[in-house]
């Protein structure tokens, strides 16, 4: 039996150089990001893309979209915390970023106009952020500019929302029970899972070594409500979840639970 989201697929971009974002979260969101979704899936995401940067001792390292700083942090771990800095449009995650990490210097910016001068990083890290830029080709230029001539970016997206099993559930009971907008909100981060669509995105912002791979990870949590109900708190459709009568949010919920029994086991999800 597999865990939840049994094959949880994303694609990675690795791009060599040859020369207010969707998912806004406020509040305790942060906490919950780093309580639940951190160990649930994306530090393990988080690893392999710092695996994948190969970095040089004396790189410097941009972390784009970084929220908590997660990437940035597992970077930090094996490379100078000096030579890293990490941006994110949403002030509640930078300032999470900057509360759990010191020596990384932390940007209150948008990706799309960066406080940064041409060519200073040699490696940029893009985990699950390019989907929700409004102009995804202008934040892929502004990354253009501030990598170095030869310079590496390396962004990771979800493929297609029906390679994620729990998170596919989970859209269509938001959108039966909490609305078209939550489910919308949801949906959007499996937008940019088409390899034909990624590979015109980045040529049109001039990139031109362009190599896109599917990577197959597995999640696993401790429990389904555990996971559910915290993680949930991690969303930007938290507040319409908490706003629903207590019925009709069993019932949500046990709509939801039914629909994933076969990647539930002893050990959880």
């Amino acid at each position: 039996m597999t865990g939840i989201n049994a094959n949880h697929n994303q694609k990675q971009v690795r791009v060599t150089m040859n020369k207010k974002s969707g998912w806004q979260l406020s509040g305790s969101g942060p906490d919950a990001y780093e309580k639940y979704i951190v160990p649930a899936f994306t530090r393990t995401w988080a690893k392999e893309m710092v695996k994948r940067a190969c970095l040089r001792r004396d790189e410097k390292l941009l972390d784009a979209a970084c929220g908590t700083g997660l990437v940035a942090r597992i970077a930090a771990a094996e490379h100078r915390g000096d030579l890293i800095s990490g941006v994110d449009v949403n002030d509640v995650m930078i300032k999470k970023a900057q509360e759990i990490e010191k020596t990384i210097t932390w940007h209150h910016s948008d990706v799309t106009d960066m406080p940064f001068n041409n060519n200073c990083f040699d490696v940029i890290l893009c985990q699950q952020g390019l989907q929700y830029f409004p102009d995804p080709n202008a934040a892929l230029k502004e990354m253009k500019r501030v990598l170095v001539k030869n310079g590496r970016i390396i962004t990771s997206v979800w493929r297609p929302i029906e390679y994620s099993p729990f998170y596919e559930s989970l859209c269509r009971v938001l959108e039966k029970y909490v609305g078209v907008k939550s489910a919308a909100i949801l949906s959007a981060a499996y937008n940019l899972g088409d390899y034909g669509k990624l590979k015109t995105l980045f040529g049109n912002a001039g990139f031109t070594s362009i190599n896109i791979s599917i990577v197959v990870k597995q999640m696993r949590c401790s429990s389904f409500d555990t996971f559910v109900l915290g993680g949930m708190m991690a969303t930007p459709f938290f507040n319409d979840i908490q706003e629903m009568q207590d019925a009709e949010r069993d019932v949500f919920l046990s709509e939801l639970y039914k629909l994933n029994e076969e990647y539930i086991d002893d050990n959880g999800l």
